[in-house]
């Protein structure tokens, strides 16, 4: 309730018009007497003294009251205050000026040619503050709009871009002789894990980066930056030592901020808006403060981020501004725009990419065509994919001379470096470059039939042709990837325990039990999950009945064994799966 409105009204009002409390009001404030108010009055209100009452103890105190608040509502006063506020202002971060919305009052007996101000107006703010304070539990000031983040002022590049003349600083310890050399140890030899190397670092003392040679820095990011997919260990590893690096003003590569920014937008597998602006940060810091432009590279990683996180019109920013710095498309790029464009429901623009793909003399072998026919059964045409695949195998075929096709990641990653780098420098007309896109592998891989088959299992749920691309994996000794397991186990919870399905019992066993036995034999990709588990026990509760789907749990665990969190999720999902079986009541 207003502290005004504690006084009496009728005490409130005389108070005000009494003759006695003139003088005193006018030696507080003069300029209140100085106009007379334009208010009218009926005559009989003029005319007839107004009724006093005899002074008590409340009405002192109403007088005083009404004084100080007539005072703090007068010009004078307020110029007083401002003069006080300008020789002690207040910090303008938590104080900031308020806008001062106007309203319209319309009355229609009343009428006022000066702005309502004085008690009135401290009534209003402080039955509107009243009102606030009604949920402000905690008393906790909520700013209605968050406070803009200041801008970073660009005063020029700093001094990480500083020349590459970096000269070791002397140990102060044999024991850090050592391990220096243990470190330069597991970097000469690639088959190191990163988080021995990584340790091996960080017993160093700080600042660590100091202690080494220009040359095993280098060495020590790139084997860093080699990983299958990159995560936030292998993130947080990589970043941690370019920062000991800004803090030691040691010089940092091109290479090294792309790798930046690749590890800041895929470190969580699905990129999103977050991760996208992180690794937009990275590529502010190196062109704007490291004074480093970014290459064909960079710009091709931050196209992808962009696509992937659904940012297609700054993918297309990405796109004008290689245009603009005048940079050459090359065959990752290309790929990247046929994924693009698969998004985009454009198959003409993936054949025009194709078409243009081929004409700049890049190497077209079974990345670019999985790349294809991914993107066209992404558009919508499923049998223009089927098609290319067709194809490939025709082509692969007719070659005279073509290399193995590559058993793991790191022989896939130098395999495509090296199409990509001697592509770049032959000419499309010599025999050099027809020896190359010879060599060039075009038979179907694992990515090729795991495409083929996620489309027949998730969408068209065409279990026959499953059945025959697991058979032609099996008859051409292709490895079935531990992704292909997954969507097929999808397609029997989609379609399956269905009368007249073709997704059966007896299939979905056959299925189950040739993924336990290649996650038995260590496949590559092939491995147990919450997510890919929960997938195989919602296709047995579909298909079969509750005890089946308790025992498929049970010979997974004979071969996983799983986290407490990872056992939590898998056991919350089976307790949906199958209620108020008596299984519970041991493990939950």
């Amino acid at each position: 309730m207003s502290l005004l409105r504690t006084l009496d009204r009728t005490t409130c009002t005389s108070a005000i018009s009494t003759p006695a409390s003139r003088p005193i009001l006018a030696f507080l404030c003069p300029l209140l007497y100085s106009e007379f108010s334009k208010r009218g009055f009926a005559r009989n209100s003029v005319a007839r003294r107004p009724r006093v009452p005899a002074p008590s103890a409340d009405l002192m105190d109403s007088f005083f009251i009404q004084a100080l608040v007539r005072a703090g509502s007068c010009q004078e006063h307020r110029r007083n205050m401002s003069a006080s506020r300008r020789i002690l202002p207040f910090p303008t971060k938590h104080h900031k000026t308020r806008r001062r919305h106007s309203v319209t009052l319309e009355r229609k007996e009343l009428k006022s040619t000066k702005s309502e101000g004085g008690p009135f107006k401290r009534v209003r703010q402080f039955a509107k503050g009243e009102l606030q304070a009604l949920v402000d539990y905690y008393g906790i000031k909520i700013d209605s709009e968050p406070e803009p983040e200041p801008e970073l002022l660009d005063d020029g590049p700093l001094i990480w871009n500083v020349g590459d003349d970096h000269q070791p600083w002397p140990v102060k310890e044999p024991i850090q002789t050592v391990i220096i050399e243990k470190l330069e140890e597991l970097i000469r030899d690639e088959s190191s894990s990163h988080a021995e190397i990584y340790t091996c670092y960080r017993l160093l003392p700080t600042p660590r980066i100091v202690y080494l040679r220009s040359k095993t820095i280098r060495a020590m990011l790139h084997h860093l930056s080699i990983v299958e997919r990159p995560n936030q260990r292998s993130m947080h590893r990589f970043l941690s030592i370019l920062d000991d690096l800004k803090t030691a003003h040691i010089h940092v590569t091109r290479s090294e901020w792309t790798t930046a920014i690749y590890f800041a937008a895929r470190s969580l597998g699905k990129v999103s808006a977050d991760e996208l602006q992180s690794a937009l940060y990275v590529w502010r810091d190196m062109e704007k403060r490291a004074d480093i432009q970014g290459g064909f590279v960079t710009l091709n990683v931050l196209f992808d981020a962009a696509v992937k996180a659904g940012k297609y019109t700054l993918a297309e920013t990405f796109i004008k501004e290689m245009h603009a710095r005048k940079l050459k498309f090359h065959r990752h790029f290309r790929i990247s725009l046929l994924y693009y464009y698969g998004v985009m429901g454009s198959g003409d623009a993936i054949r025009r990419t194709y078409q243009e793909l081929v004409e700049a003399g890049d190497v077209v072998d079974t990345v670019v065509m999985n790349a294809v026919i991914a993107s066209l059964i992404r558009a919508g045409e499923p049998t223009a994919g089927e098609h290319v695949f067709e194809r490939m195998k025709r082509l692969h075929a007719a070659k005279s001379n073509p290399s193995p096709m590559p058993h793991d990641w790191r022989e896939r990653r130098l395999l495509g470096l090296k199409l990509t780098h001697e592509s770049g420098k032959l000419d499309k007309d010599t025999e050099q470059y027809e020896d190359l896109q010879d060599s060039a592998p075009m038979a179907p891989d694992s990515r090729t039939y795991g495409l083929l088959i996620r489309h027949q299992a998730a969408t068209a749920g065409n279990i026959d042709r499953v059945t025959e691309l697991l058979e032609e994996m099996a008859r051409d000794s292709v490895p079935i990837d531990g992704t292909i397991f997954i969507v097929i186990l999808y397609g029997f919870n989609s379609f399956g325990g269905v009368r007249y399905s073709s997704w059966t019992r007896d299939k979905l066993e056959r299925v189950w039990s040739e993924y336990l036995a290649s996650v038995q034999d260590g496949l590559e990709r092939t491995y147990f999950s919450p997510m890919s588990v929960i997938v195989g026990l919602k296709a047995f509760r579909r298909c079969t009945n509750p005890e089946r789907t308790l025992r498929a749990w049970e010979e997974v665990q004979q071969i996983w064994k799983p986290k407490p969190d990872e056992s939590e999720k898998v056991l919350t999902a089976l307790r949906r799966l199958v209620p108020k079986h008596p299984f519970f009541n041991g493990n939950m």
